[in-house]
């Protein structure tokens, strides 16, 4: 008997997130209500930073002399750019100023160093999924449950995003390019197959696409990834794999819906932790119950039994990202190029391929 990890790849399924805030805030929405991605579920004030100013270094002065031109004391407010010290006297229009760079109050001065703690700023949380709110958390946020599809990706940065639904390409195993990513890509997320390059990152940094869904990245992308202003969200690995047939045709099926993504792993390798990046469609309202699957116990989720029949994904090369179907589990061992024996599946991959493929390089689609 075995038991792997788990990816959840859903046509249709109940999806149920918390929203939560990151400081102590306001709910603004109840139990029951519909929403929308947009909509503001709740609300916080943000804590400012504490900005350093050296004002004897501004005024060219020594440190234990700074005092005698500030024009600000402990606990008045400032505003962005106006004067904090000054030299006083007809000739002290022609000396340097010490200007303020944000707005806030004075917290503490010494040693020619005054403190200011930057304005707090409001924080809303929005919803990032359309459904309805199931319960709320007084000062905390909400859960929101809806149904639809739900794909889980293997690598994410840069947070979340909501758009429609853009496929690029016409199969998962074409890169995602420039050139097909023009005006019309404007607050979408596109989806593109195998991989994609700096050419195409830049295009959709100006084409102001809200979001990206590839198959593969290069390793040596991630640093770039993570200083874009949008997020990315990688569905089968690092290399330069075709996206998944059943994840692109998932996608392709539902090309032109509002779909949200959540790009930040917070797990990492094969086993992850709390979250994984992900791809929720919503359904809409008249989708069947039937569709749905059946409801796992809590004790069965994260780790299902390997059986026949059983739907994998392939975590190694040369199969990496393949999805197929298990046909036997054979009782003899396999050895590998390390020299060392594993158990193995026989598994049936997409185009009715069969391999032997060692247990530790799969995990379950579900």
């Amino acid at each position: 008997m075995y038991y792997l990890a788990e990816t959840r790849i859903a046509p249709a399924t109940d999806i149920r997130r918390e929203r939560i805030l990151p400081a102590r805030g306001d709910v603004l929405v109840r139990p029951g209500e519909s929403v929308g991605p947009a909509d503001v579920v709740a609300r916080c004030q943000m804590p400012g930073g504490i900005e350093v100013v050296d004002v004897s270094r501004a005024l060219g002065t020594r440190r234990d002399r700074a005092a005698k031109w500030l024009l600000k004391n402990i606990g008045d407010t400032v505003q962005a750019n106006e004067v904090l010290a000054s030299h006083g006297g007809l000739l002290g229009r022609l000396k340097p100023v010490c200007r303020a760079p944000v707005g806030g109050q004075v917290i503490a001065v010494r040693e020619g160093l005054v403190l200011i703690e930057k304005s707090s700023t409001t924080f809303e949380l929005r919803a990032h999924l359309q459904g309805q709110v199931t319960n709320i958390m007084p000062g905390l946020g909400v859960v929101i449950a809806t149904r639809g599809v739900l794909i889980q990706g293997m690598w994410g940065s840069g947070g979340e995003a909501d758009g429609v639904l853009k496929i690029l390409v016409d199969n998962p195993r074409k890169p995602l390019r420039a050139r097909a990513i023009d005006v019309s890509c404007h607050g979408t997320i596109v989806v593109g197959g195998s991989g994609l390059d700096d050419k195409a990152l830049e295009q959709a940094v100006e084409a102001k696409v809200r979001g990206i869904i590839v198959g593969s990245i290069n390793a040596d992308l991630c640093p770039v990834l993570h200083a874009l202003p949008i997020p990315v969200l990688v569905t089968d690995g690092f290399g330069s794999y075709p996206m998944s047939q059943t994840v692109f045709s998932l996608l392709q099926s539902n090309a032109g819906r509002e779909t949200g993504i959540s790009a930040d792993a917070t797990g990492g390798g094969v086993r992850w932790g709390k979250r994984r990046p992900e791809v929720v469609i919503p359904l809409r309202s008249e989708s069947s119950k039937e569709d749905l699957p059946e409801p796992q116990s809590a004790g069965e989720q994260g780790a299902l039994q390997l059986r026949p029949n059983a739907q994998v994904r392939v975590l190694r090369a040369p199969y990496l990202g393949a999805v197929g179907t298990v046909t036997d589990l054979p009782a003899q061992l396999l050895t590998v190029e390390s020299g060392v024996r594993l158990p193995v599946v026989e598994v049936a991959l997409e185009g009715a391929e069969l391999a032997l493929i060692p247990i530790a390089n799969l995990e379950l689609i579900q």
